[in-house]
């Protein structure tokens, strides 16, 4: 037992010391010399989420085993979700405030726990391990009455870096998400999504993220 503690401590410090800010010397050649010219702030933190950031816990952990109701944040799962910690805002910001080898529960379970206007998002939707309440502009068919044959249906992602949600689909739109007849078209070297934009479902393309 007093391994396993010993090892979530060092694993906790090493993760502690990798986030803290920290501080670098500009190095000035002029003629040939080397003059340090003082510290200077290299990293200025992660921007705000735009989504409600679940808290985390003080549980430590190695496995889920360890979290009664919940799941360990582990160094695997760190390294599943490496590239949008990396690339963006979202995924930044819950990063930065969740500690490695600490337990995690669930933001919401379903949607009535989320505030009007929002939904319970699964992980597949999220730029970050954690169900969260995302902002929704349908939860029932009934919403989507503005024009025929309107229903509310679920998008996996956003744009790169964005969350997926719910959102209204209509026949007219330009490609419907879960309908595999109606798919964007591919375009060489670009990722295609059927995100909502102004109201009805839209294909937009990015470049593929880099690794």
């Amino acid at each position: 037992m007093a391994w396993r503690l010993a090892l979530i401590a060092l694993l906790l410090l090493a993760d502690l010391g990798c986030r803290r800010h920290r501080r670098g010397y500009v190095r000035r050649i002029d003629a040939g010399a080397t003059l340090d010219v003082g510290p200077r702030e290299v990293d200025a933190g992660p921007p705000p989420s735009s989504i409600p950031m679940p808290p985390g816990t003080d549980i430590l952990c190695l496995t889920d085993a360890e979290c009664p109701g919940g799941y360990c944040f582990t160094s695997g799962m760190e390294a599943q979700y490496s590239r949008v910690f990396r690339d963006c805002p979202d995924g930044r910001a819950w990063r930065a405030t969740h500690r490695l080898n600490t337990c995690l529960r669930a933001g919401c379970r379903n949607d009535d726990e989320c505030a009007p206007g929002h939904r319970c998002a699964d992980t597949q939707m999220l730029p970050f391990p954690q169900r969260a309440c995302v902002p929704a502009t349908c939860r029932t068919q009934w919403d989507c009455r503005r024009r025929r044959m309107g229903r509310c249906v679920e998008y996996i992602s956003g744009r790169q870096c964005t969350p997926g949600g719910w959102a209204c689909s209509y026949p007219g739109d330009a490609c419907a998400p879960q309908d595999h007849t109606r798919l964007c078209p591919p375009q060489p070297g670009m990722i295609a999504r059927c995100v909502p934009r102004n109201g009805r479902f839209g294909c937009v393309y990015e470049p593929p993220p880099t690794f």
